[in-house]
């Protein structure tokens, strides 16, 4: 996907599409953005650096994904209104392989 709702980011000529490992990718490449989206906060850390804190620390990732997941598909519902589904990750083991996670379930 592509960001949208900035002067800057909707402008004709603000990406530059390229080919990187055999898929095509765009990159930004207009400067300023003419936007202050990237300035809001959320519980006093501004977002962006906490996208880039989740980019840079997949371990962090790893531990708050299903928490955030789990309140996320709760969201706007009542424990009493949910129906438990199949529990996906019994079973699952994770291990860290040269940096990356690797996950399978026995």
């Amino acid at each position: 996907g592509q960001p949208i709702g900035c002067p800057g980011l909707d402008a004709e000529g603000a990406y530059k599409i390229y080919e990187k490992k055999g898929r095509q990718a765009t990159k930004y490449v207009g400067g300023d953005t003419g936007c202050d989206l990237n300035r809001n906060e959320f519980d006093g850390e501004i977002l962006y650096q906490i996208v880039e804190d989740y980019a840079v620390n997949t371990e962090k990732w790893y531990v708050d994904f299903p928490i955030v997941l789990k309140k996320m598909l709760r969201n706007g519902y009542s424990p009493e209104m949910m129906t438990d589904g199949p529990n996906v990750f019994d079973g699952v083991t994770c291990r860290r392989k040269k940096g990356i996670f690797q996950c399978t379930k026995a």
